[in-house]
C-alpha cells in the first residue's frame, strides 16, 4: 500500500532524505511538547534549521518536505527573495486603492 503513495521527484539522496525527516520530526516533537503543557496555539515555536526559534506563524513551511524554515531560510529552500517575487493580487489591489 505504500508503494501506491505519490511522491515527489527530488534531487536529494537517500541519506538527505532521511536527514530531512529526521528533522522535520524533531520540529514536530517540539510541538507537540508546547502543547502538552498547553501553550496557546498562538505563541507556539518551531527551530528552524539554522537554529533560529520562531513563532510559528512567522515561519514557511515546505509543502514537498514538511520542513518549516524562518523567513531568511524560505528565500533559500525556495530559491526566489522576496524583492524578487510577484506581487500577488490581493496585494497588488491594496496598493492601488
Amino acid at each position: 500500500m505504500i508503494d501506491e503513495l505519490p511522491s515527489y521527484k527530488s534531487k536529494a539522496t537517500p541519506v538527505e532524505r532521511q536527514q530531512q525527516m529526521d528533522w522535520m520530526s524533531k520540529q514536530v516533537s517540539v510541538i507537540l511538547s508546547q502543547e502538552k503543557i498547553e501553550v496557546p496555539s498562538k505563541f507556539l515555536k518551531i527551530r528552524c534549521g539554522c537554529n533560529k526559534f520562531s513563532q510559528w506563524r512567522n515561519m514557511y513551511r515546505c509543502l514537498y518536505c514538511g520542513i518549516w524554515f524562518c523567513a531568511d531560510c524560505a528565500e533559500e529552500h525556495f530559491g526566489m527573495k522576496r524583492e524578487k517575487a510577484a506581487v500577488p493580487s490581493c496585494v497588488a489591489e491594496l496598493e492601488t486603492s
